[in-house]
């Protein structure tokens, strides 16, 4: 698989350079272009992305209002168009937005309008929402209802809180109901697109006011229950506390801790090498009376360098019960060697949730 930093290489650098010439003739592509293969190299992606930003902003007018028009032309104007940007090449531009905006809010947003459509202003509309929250909030309020899925899903992606690979919000972070409302209006979208944005934002917000969300979520049930959009965000947007077993949560799913019993549960591999699989057998009880569901997660914790166990939670198996029936399940989980995960040998643990009730732990040896 190719580096994703070579999205942003020498290829990219000389198509930035031709769009941007197109749209101002006068901008000194061999300047731009010189030494870039070199510069490049050493630098991961959004490293690439900022000395672009750089590079590009040395090559514009010093008054920075006319820079907007100059890089709004030289995005892709059409389905024709074999000459302007699209993609991660639009990522410098949005950039030289963030950094040269601020003093030029109604110029940034018609930019950043016409960039997202092309690639994304979810990085760069946030220096907007930290140095002018409430004029930044009032403009997605206005782009909710704009003709561009585009447009409406840079309301959600660009004020989430914890956007991956993006400046973190304090101030939505702290108060969520900021960025309810924009949610609000967006949870009926009729692009997916949008809504896997809105379920991503609510997920954010689940991280640090889990029954403030599962409280608002209740109402949404509510309040739609005939719309599948709206119980797909629901679904999706608590995925992390599902799989934390949050009670508050699963109640909302219709899950019930009581209305299964672990029988017994044991660990078949008590010896496991990197590379093969820890083996877990339960067995699970339906008492009722009635049909039910049971899920079952599993939670590793596994040695750190200094003997702090590290959790982390798995999905399982999910399970219809009728009433009365025992089933026994079997769960594999592979202990893989991955980049983000060290292993240290000896003495482990895993615990099993069952309808978020935590059950164990059971030990076993890792090799």
């Amino acid at each position: 698989m190719e580096p994703f930093k070579n999205w942003l290489g020498e290829k990219a650098a000389k198509r930035i350079a031709e769009a941007v010439a197109r749209a101002y003739p006068a901008f000194d592509q061999k300047t731009f272009l010189t030494g870039i293969a070199a510069a490049l190299e050493p630098l991961e992606l959004k490293e690439r992305m900022l000395h672009l930003k750089a590079r590009l902003k040395q090559g514009l007018p010093a008054d920075s209002r006319r820079g907007f028009l100059i890089l709004t032309g030289a995005l892709k104007q059409d389905s024709e168009d074999a000459v302007g940007l699209s993609s991660f090449e639009v990522w410098p531009l949005t950039q030289w937005v963030a950094d040269e905006g601020l003093a030029h809010f109604d110029l940034s947003m018609k930019a950043l309008h016409a960039m997202t459509q092309v690639f994304t202003a979810e990085f760069a509309i946030r220096s907007f929402l930290i140095k002018k929250e409430a004029q930044t909030l009032k403009q997605l309020h206005a782009w909710t209802q704009d003709t561009s899925e585009h447009v409406r899903r840079l309301v959600s992606e660009g004020s989430r809180p914890l956007l991956p690979w993006g400046v973190r919000l304090p101030a939505f972070v702290a108060a969520p109901e900021k960025t309810w409302s924009l949610l609000e209006k967006l949870k009926g979208d009729s692009a997916l697109y949008v809504r896997k944005s809105v379920a991503n934002h609510i997920n954010d917000h689940s991280k640090h006011h889990a029954d403030w969300v599962i409280g608002k979520l209740g109402d949404w049930q509510k309040r739609h229950v005939d719309s599948p959009g709206v119980k797909w965000i629901i679904r999706h947007g608590t995925r992390t506390l599902i799989k934390k077993g949050h009670p508050g949560c699963l109640r909302l799913h219709g899950i019930s801790g009581k209305a299964v019993a672990l029988v017994k549960w044991s660990v078949k591999t008590p010896r496991v090498k990197i590379g093969d699989a820890l083996r877990i057998e339960a067995q699970v009880k339906n008492p009722g009376k009635s049909r039910t569901e049971a899920w079952i997660d599993l939670d590793l914790q596994l040695s750190g360098s200094r003997d702090q166990p590290r959790s982390k939670i798995f999905k399982g198996k999910r399970l219809q019960l009728t009433a009365g029936e025992t089933a026994t399940v079997l769960l594999s989980l592979p202990i893989r060697v991955v980049t983000t995960r060290r292993y240290y040998p000896g003495q482990q643990s895993v615990s099993l949730l069952l309808n978020g009730q935590r059950h164990g732990p059971l030990f076993f040896d890792l090799r």
